[in-house]
């Protein structure tokens, strides 16, 4: 009895703490005009949230662990917003940014795409000068995600996104397991990693 009455409350502190971070998360874009979804559904230990269509400027990384993919990454986007573009002008950039990684086997490949998000007001975005930075435009799509506002270390990064994609397994939800998504908000660690949902 006293099992079942610690782990209802483990699992309730967690998904309080997880409404806090969503909630810091939510706050945070109203101030900083970062990207919030449009819909969000709250549901078993994650949510779901749909974001618009949106653009960003990414590049391709082959790195060991995504701390050394951002490192790479972000270093060569920053280039092309301070005026690495074909205009040689600066971008204004804002949150989110982070990487999609890639899975196989349930493992976590040496390949990344770092990302950083481009503001709404910029219309039509010079191209970058770097033919290893590209403009993306996607269209509305939905996501499982899971929101984290306490700074941990690589190994628990990884951690967690194993464990989210063996909790969508397990919940039967319809979503693409070859990739996922980290998208960081500041840099004090509140962080949401999602994985795209299918079959909408």
């Amino acid at each position: 009895m006293l099992r079942i009455v610690l782990t209802v409350s483990v699992l309730f502190w967690n998904q309080l703490a997880a409404q806090d971070a969503l909630d810091e998360g939510l706050e945070l874009c109203e101030k900083d005009d970062c990207l919030k979804p449009a819909v969000i559904i709250e549901d078993n230990n994650y949510i779901e949230m749909e974001f618009k269509e949106r653009e960003w400027v990414q590049t391709e990384v082959d790195a060991v662990d995504i701390k050394s993919a951002l490192a790479i990454g972000l270093d060569k986007l920053f280039s092309y917003a301070r005026c690495g573009n074909v205009a040689g002008t600066v971008i204004p950039l804002s949150a989110s940014w982070g990487v999609v990684g890639y899975l196989k086997n349930g493992k976590i490949q040496q390949r990344f795409s770092v990302y950083v998000r481009i503001v709404p007001e910029v219309i039509n975005p010079p191209e970058p000068t770097d033919p290893a930075v590209t403009l993306q435009t996607a269209p509305p799509v939905w996501f499982y995600g899971r929101i984290f506002d306490k700074k941990v270390d690589e190994q628990q990064i990884e951690e967690r996104v194993i464990q989210f994609l063996k909790d969508l397994e397990q919940d039967n939800q319809p979503f693409n397991s070859t990739f996922f998504r980290i998208a960081y908000l500041n840099t004090q660690g509140l962080m949401a990693i999602v994985f795209m949902k299918t079959g909408e």
